[in-house]
């Protein structure tokens, strides 16, 4: 297959996984509106398979940073690149948080009594053929502290680190106006105006000094008052170009962390996966409602624990989940719901039953 059949295979929203058929796509995933974020997160709330999600993802990104933007070549590969990132990532975490370790952190069904630094310090061959028979001491090591997240991140190619930046607005913006004199904002990284320059130009009274009344304001409230007192711009002028902008890549970093974090909950298995997937929500700053949501496994012995880390970090008895999603026989099967308030109900009793139990026991 040539490079011009596989774009048109991409045009057609053909880039997701190849056990989705294409009839499971909604058809406005491919779409370009104007409203392209809300349009995005409305497919993605009707989405309940995880990889769906990282699917919706991949074509958002295709359609609107990387078309028009790259050769055909590049229009190409640079999706499946995204999708490799992405996998990459949530293959280092599984690295910095093996199945033992998980459980270590958040005690489940297995009690584990191997600890992640012993095997990565201590019993490590290399390690020990440089220090002789003088152990390290593991006290002072932790491996997720060493494999941290800054260090991940520099381990990767330049491109690569770039979703993993902090997004900045230019520092300055130069307006396109029908007037003799440069329109310009100096902006601070996060988009606040230090010096304006010759806006009182683009109005016909002087009621107000717009250049110094800019000072102090965001970029983006000095685009709405432009817009609300009708003083006109030209189509796709540079202001609202750098806003849009600086959205559009906000918005694509943050989605692409939600895209790790499903791949881990769904690389990890009905019980590791999610409680990993927590560990990454609450480091990344990704919403903990999610590794809940999808880690309701009915038979896991260990699931009033994983609830009450959950509560523990703020989460809501309110939260719908869905039951068994790691056991579901086909991708439309059709799951029941449970609420994590009526999860501590119904495991409650049983967890005072089986503390009483091992009271007695030891009386």
């Amino acid at each position: 297959m040539n490079i011009k059949e596989e774009l048109m295979k991409l045009k057609t929203g053909l880039l997701t996984r190849r056990d989705i058929e294409e009839k499971d796509i909604p058809n406005d995933t491919i779409k370009i509106v104007k409203d392209e974020y809300t349009t995005f997160r409305n497919i993605n709330s009707r989405l309940r398979n995880l990889d769906d999600r990282v699917d919706n993802y991949i074509n958002w990104y295709y359609n609107n940073a990387v078309k028009g933007h790259y050769t055909p070549n590049g229009e190409y590969s640079e999706p499946r690149e995204m999708r490799d990132l992405i996998e990459k990532v949530a293959v280092w975490y599984e690295l910095r948080y093996p199945k033992y370790e998980v459980n270590r952190l958040m005690p489940g069904s297995d009690q584990e009594i191997t600890e992640v630094n012993e095997v990565m310090f201590n019993n490590n061959q290399y390690i020990n053929n440089i220090h002789g028979d003088n152990n390290l001491d593991i006290g002072t090591l932790n491996w997720p502290d060493f494999y941290n997240k800054e260090v991940f991140i520099k381990s990767l190619p330049s491109d690569e680190q770039f979703m993993f930046r902090e997004v900045y607005y230019s520092s300055n913006v130069t307006i396109d106006a029908n007037v003799p004199y440069l329109v310009r904002l100096h902006l601070t990284p996060d988009g606040i105006v230090d010096n304006a320059e010759n806006f009182n130009y683009l109005k016909e009274d002087n009621s107000v000094d717009l250049d110094s009344y800019f000072v102090g304001k965001h970029i983006k409230e000095v685009l709405q008052y432009l817009k609300s007192n009708n003083i006109s711009l030209n189509h796709n002028n540079n202001l609202e170009e750098a806003i849009k902008w600086h959205d559009k890549w906000v918005f694509l970093k943050d989605e692409f962390l939600n895209c790790v974090m499903y791949r881990i909950i769904e690389r990890g298995g009905n019980r590791i996966g999610p409680r990993r997937a927590f560990l990454f929500a609450k480091e990344f700053n990704r919403n903990i409602d999610v590794p809940m949501m999808y880690g309701v496994d009915t038979s896991d012995p260990g699931l009033k624990l994983f609830v009450d880390e959950y509560i523990k970090a703020g989460g809501s008895k309110d939260l719908v989940c869905y039951k068994n999603y790691h056991r579901k026989s086909s991708k439309n099967e059709i799951l029941g719901t449970i609420k994590v308030g009526e999860i501590i109900d119904w495991l409650e009793p049983i967890e005072k039953r089986s503390k009483g139990r091992q009271y007695v026991n030891k009386h």
